[in-house]
């Protein structure tokens, strides 16, 4: 299935995942391995989940986009003084082919041993914002767009199944 139609601007995926304690080069190059593996895996869609994953190790500069930067720092401010990685992109998801990967994210991140809990955000689109609001928007402008939810990963995979995944969640999502 296609891009659906259009709805606006920014649509981003993002994914920030936390460290169980410090973590070394090796200890995340392990955690970076299995989603690059995914990544690389052939699939029958054709713009798989695991293909929407950007890393990210410093905070990106576009001059088109409004938001990566305060979504970067937002993940920055979350994740504290905790050692992370992050994903980030302008990504559009599409349920009905995103299902399973997702769940399969899920179980890899928290797979891990070193990886506490992960947060995804999906953003469709601020499309009933005009685009010369949205880039005078600052940390907290986006932030009060936004609501939380924490689960761990069976509830979060529930939430998928029953498409309950939603748009402007700061999804929390922990092994228990």
């Amino acid at each position: 299935m296609g891009k659906p139609k259009k709805k606006g601007a920014y649509e981003h995926f993002c994914v920030i995942i936390f460290a169980q304690g410090k973590w070394n080069d090796k200890d995340r190059a392990s955690i970076r391995k299995r989603l690059i593996e995914k990544h690389n895996t052939c699939s029958d869609n054709p713009y798989p989940l695991f293909t929407k994953l950007t890393y990210r190790e410093k905070k990106p500069s576009y001059s088109d986009c409004n938001l990566c930067g305060p979504i970067y720092e937002m993940f920055q401010e979350i994740s504290g003084t905790n050692d992370n990685i992050i994903y980030q992109g302008h990504h559009y998801l599409l349920p009905e082919d995103d299902k399973e990967d997702m769940k399969e994210l899920t179980k890899i991140i928290l797979g891990n041993p070193k990886v506490k809990k992960f947060y995804l955000l999906y953003l469709d689109s601020f499309g009933e914002v005009d685009r010369n609001v949205i880039k005078k928007w600052t940390l907290n402008d986006l932030k009060e767009r936004l609501t939380s939810k924490l689960s761990n990963s069976s509830e979060f995979e529930t939430l998928v199944d029953e498409n309950k995944f939603k748009s402007r969640i700061i999804f929390e999502i922990s092994k228990f």
